[in-house]
């Protein structure tokens, strides 16, 4: 038996994005699935499911990130954000635009909509701009909304 993922998946697909083998597929928003004929029992999917859903070949439950706390979205702060773009380009939930400041300079802003929570973002940050928090949490240094909105 290999890995499994049960039905508490979201869909963020961070599973998917750090499978080695390439053996998760499935639908943004919706669920995945591991092919048990590409699954090489790993692990990686178990040690990075933000959700928890995923499930060992022995029956263990992956642990939940973020377990008894309010749900996490992807924060940027504007004042450190480079304006790469990696965290857009790397976004399994196209949940990040790129804000243009100037012809020269640009920051990047969470749609928190549209954001699930995966943490995919925060790995790709060159610069730590980008970090999970409480929904509610608001501070001014964050990126304002999209005005193209």
């Amino acid at each position: 038996m290999t890995h499994q993922i049960s039905g508490d998946c979201k869909g963020c697909g961070a599973c998917a994005k750090k499978c080695p083998e390439h053996a998760i597929e499935g639908k943004v928003k919706v669920r995945f699935d591991i092919d048990p004929f590409l699954c090489s029992d790993c692990g990686t999917c178990f040690n990075t499911c933000p959700r928890g859903a995923i499930i060992d070949p022995k029956g263990n439950r992956s642990p939940k990130k973020g377990k008894n706390e309010k749900q996490k979205k992807a924060r940027i702060e504007m004042d450190s954000c480079a304006g790469c773009q990696t965290c857009f380009l790397n976004c399994p939930q196209g949940a990040i635009r790129v804000i243009k400041k100037n012809i020269l300079t640009a920051y990047c802003s969470v749609d928190p909509e549209i954001c699930l929570g995966c943490g995919t973002c925060t790995q790709f940050c060159i610069t730590g701009a980008v970090a999970l928090k409480e929904q509610e949490q608001n501070s001014d240094k964050e990126s304002p909304p999209d005005p193209n909105k």
